[in-house]
């Protein structure tokens, strides 16, 4: 028996968002992905000018891709097989210090840029931003009380206002906005020997990555709380003699992201809110943890 095509949604163009919108079209799908914000990928956005100059996807803001307990360390081979043969995603080896607060063995560098070349081709990316996500009593789920859908895949961090289930209460999922403030520094090379990535630096800097760009060197880190709003001449003056010196600097950039966070509890009253709906909640929380939530789908497709 031939499955019915179905019309989908997907909030948000992260990575893991646009593997499951892939895996979704494969299977004959019609795929919509609604992004707000200007550059593509989320957290995981890169720079449009430096694309344009270099033909390079290069870090806006600072992410890892790590586990976080002893389940999602195991998984890691698995996950790195897929993201290899079904994304087209680069995995190596690293004995590069990666500091987070669980240890680990195994350590992998990820490069996305071969798998934002092609996926960006076969998705359809809409800009424009979901406040509304209805449940209809034919099992329809309209989004913005115009967009007509079968299903919608909802990730963690979303700034839906509200949420229409039959015969039940609006739900208004609960959120903080939080504007996280990244550096972003192009060097022909850093003071940190051996050094790939760290969940907290120091007191002014946490989520520091340094990757390796062809013939260039590039650092990302967040901005502390006490850091926020610091201008970008100060912290030329005062802070980068910590990653650089100055005649080896090539570009220093700060750049802002947006995100609707939720803690535990209100992460459970909104998985609660969709249960048994058309609305899939997707644990995007985390990379590892994400992927291991999508695992049935994301390791069972092959993208030609």
């Amino acid at each position: 028996m031939i499955k019915k095509s179905k019309k989908i949604a997907i909030i948000s163009s992260s990575p893991l968002m646009m593997m499951l919108a892939l895996c979704l079209i494969k299977k004959g799908n019609d795929v919509n992905v609604y992004e707000f914000s200007k550059t593509k990928a989320g957290a995981w956005a890169w720079f449009q000018d430096y694309f344009e100059k270099y033909n390079l996807y290069i870090s806006k803001y600072s992410n890892a891709i790590v586990p976080l307990n002893k389940k999602e360390e195991n998984f890691i081979a698995k996950m790195n097989k897929s993201l290899v043969k079904n994304y087209k995603i680069k995995v190596s080896k690293t004995n590069k210090k990666i500091i987070t607060n669980y240890s680990f063995k195994k350590k992998f560098i990820y490069n996305f840029s071969n798998f934002y070349k092609f996926a960006l081709k076969k998705i359809k990316i809409k800009k424009i931003f979901i406040f509304k996500i209805e449940s209809t009593f034919n099992k329809k789920i309209k989004l913005n009380n115009e967009f007509l859908y079968d299903e919608v895949y909802l990730p963690s961090y979303t700034g839906v206002k509200t949420i229409k289930v039959p015969q039940r209460k609006p739900f208004n999922p609960p959120y903080t906005q939080i504007t996280s403030e990244h550096i972003s520094i192009i060097a022909n090379k850093f003071k940190l020997k051996k050094f790939y990535y760290s969940d907290f630096f120091n007191e002014s800097f946490d989520r520091v990555k340094i990757d390796k760009v062809k013939n260039f060197y590039t650092l990302t880190a967040r901005l502390s709380h006490k850091m926020k709003g610091t201008k970008i001449s100060t912290i030329k003056k005062r802070y980068l003699s910590n990653f650089v010196e100055k005649k080896d600097i090539i570009n220093v950039k700060l750049s802002k992201f947006r995100n609707f966070y939720r803690n535990k509890k209100q992460l459970i009253m909104l998985k609660k809110a969709l249960s048994k709906t058309n609305i899939k909640y997707v644990d995007t929380t985390q990379f590892v943890c994400g992927f291991y939530f999508l695992r049935k789908i994301l390791t069972n497709n092959k993208i030609n």
